[in-house]
């Protein structure tokens, strides 16, 4: 069940491009501006915006906040739609990242009392990737389905049914609707207080995200794209002078490129399978060099990705799992990490 989580910032001037009247494709090398990650679960890599991992997601979680149109009528808001891949060890539905427009009903008014007319959150339509079709199932809920782990999807507003008022899914006969209408019931006042993609707060476990890029109207905001470095150091290269030449001097360049080392040590486990009994895993991380067994204990795996050069690292597990009826079943997943220098 997601849980709404309100961050206030302050916005300021993007990286970016903003929003423009044509549509343009606009690279974001890195969370600043008018982009900002709610907490260090969220980060700029060279792939995308990556979330997690969450061994808990239905307690903790993070989003990705776009302030680039932030008091812009909600009527100009035609589209905001997002393209990401994901993972979990369960099979539970909500998982995947969903995307919310905060919305202020009345910018003149205060509503929150934070001293702040401008950021109050009113409303939210919330787009969710589980959420399938509008009628409801026994309750009212609405029913839901697992999206394709580890596969690239594109989900938009303007083409999905969201939900107005209920980040929770509890009300599908009343908050279910077109874009358009969700838009209609925030009122002719209403205004965008911001734009959120969150993964967690929700279900699943040991859960993981990575967005590819955002949609807001006409533009697409990537961030599969190298993150900004600082310039690399000055060398001085002297020139060879031949004999009777006149001297010209010392030329300076640019010496390219960096390095950075991984300084995270990350915590995983191997799924959990009803009516099975857990046995043991056998877990292995890929390399430049090839696989590198790690540490495990009970179903917990540590990867070590400390002084690791940037890159992106996969590991294997292998779970062992006894059946009711005394099997041995063998369970292969697998788990992606990236180390990349912001």
């Amino acid at each position: 069940m997601k849980t709404r989580t309100v961050f206030a910032l302050a916005a300021a001037l993007a990286l970016g491009a903003p929003a423009a009247a044509h549509a343009a494709t606009v690279p974001v090398q890195q969370l600043s501006g008018d982009f900002a990650a709610s907490n260090s679960t969220v980060t700029k890599t060279p792939d995308g915006v990556h979330f997690g991992t969450y061994v808990d997601a239905g307690a903790v979680g993070g989003t990705l906040i776009y302030n680039g149109i932030n008091g812009t009528p909600l009527s100009a808001l035609s589209e905001f739609g997002y393209t990401f891949n994901y993972r979990q060890a369960t099979d539970t539905t909500g998982a995947a990242p969903y995307a919310r427009v905060f919305i202020d009903a009345n910018p003149a008014a205060d509503s929150d009392g934070d001293g702040n007319a401008a950021n109050d959150i009113d409303h939210d339509i919330d787009l969710d990737p589980s959420m399938q079709g509008a009628t409801p199932a026994p309750g009212g809920a609405c029913p839901a389905v697992e999206p394709p782990q580890a596969t690239e999807l594109t989900f938009t507003m303007s083409t999905h049914l969201v939900r107005f008022d209920d980040d929770q899914g509890a009300d599908c006969t009343n908050s279910v609707m077109t874009f358009a209408q969700a838009k209609a019931a925030a009122g002719p006042a209403a205004v965008v207080s911001s734009l959120n993609v969150t993964q967690g707060f929700s279900t699943g476990q040991d859960v993981s995200g990575l967005v590819r890029n955002i949609t807001v109207n006409a533009d697409t905001f990537v961030f599969n794209v190298p993150p900004v470095g600082p310039p690399g150091p000055t060398t001085i290269i002297h020139q060879v002078t031949p004999p009777g030449v006149r001297p010209t001097g010392a030329v300076a360049g640019t010496q390219a490129g960096r390095a950075c080392r991984g300084a995270t040590l990350r915590r995983i486990h191997a799924p959990r399978r009803r009516g099975e009994r857990f046995l043991r895993v056998n877990a292995a991380l890929q390399t430049r060099n090839g696989l590198r067994s790690l540490k495990a204990n009970g179903r917990t795996v540590t990867v070590d990705l400390r002084n690791r050069p940037e890159a992106n690292y996969n590991v294997r597990l292998i779970s062992r799992y006894r059946t009711r009826s005394g099997k041995i079943r063998r369970v292969v997943t697998r788990r992606n990490f990236s180390v990349a220098c912001s």
